[in-house]
């Protein structure tokens, strides 16, 4: 039997998982295979930040358009909060740019902030802090365990549904009525 890894897919926590952090998340899958899977959570926005703003800490000059520009940050993840993912649609590419899907695409360097301030970026983008991470199997444990459920890539949930939205919309896909369901987690 063939193993199916889901990158490029969507995972959403289900209402039982009570994780500090993964309550109510959902995260975009950038890599999975037989050694561990990476992923960017979708839902949890901390700040926006004005492009001038922006700019201006990130040592970004000759920039006249785009400074009234939000931008919104949002926790990837509890790895590597202190450097940013940037998931983009597919129109941009630069050395720095990874192909996730035929859809997505994930760029880790800022001169893709520096392009959308001057108009050469992607269309729709998505900046996290850090991301998420699980070694060999572990998330297919988790999966089995009922913490997660597999939804497919949805654009809309990575870029256009509001962040404090995105679970609820994600449970709704499923199209599963959690609310019949025990609290408790478990499979038979």
């Amino acid at each position: 039997m063939k193993h199916r890894y889901l990158k490029g897919n969507i995972i959403c926590a289900l209402p039982q998982l009570k994780d500090i952090f993964f309550s109510k998340s959902i995260i975009y899958l950038t890599h999975h295979n037989k050694d561990g899977a990476v992923g960017i959570v979708l839902n949890y926005k901390v700040l926006n930040i004005k492009g001038s703003e922006l700019y201006k800490k990130l040592h970004i000059k000759n920039i006249k358009d785009n400074l009234d520009m939000q931008f919104s940050f949002h926790i990837g993840g509890p790895l590597n909060q202190n450097n940013g993912f940037i998931l983009h649609s597919n129109d941009y590419n630069t050395e720095h740019t990874l192909k996730v899907s035929e859809e997505v695409k994930l760029t880790c360097s800022t001169e893709i902030i520096t392009d959308i301030a001057r108009n050469k970026g992607p269309k729709k983008f998505f900046i996290s802090l850090g991301y998420s991470g699980w070694g060999p199997g572990q998330l297919e444990d988790e999966i089995k365990q009922n913490s997660w459920i597999n939804i497919s890539e949805e654009l809309d949930l990575l870029f256009d549904i509001e962040s404090e939205k995105k679970w609820k919309n994600a449970i709704k896909k499923t199209g599963i009525d959690f609310t019949k369901f025990s609290n408790t987690s478990g499979n038979a």
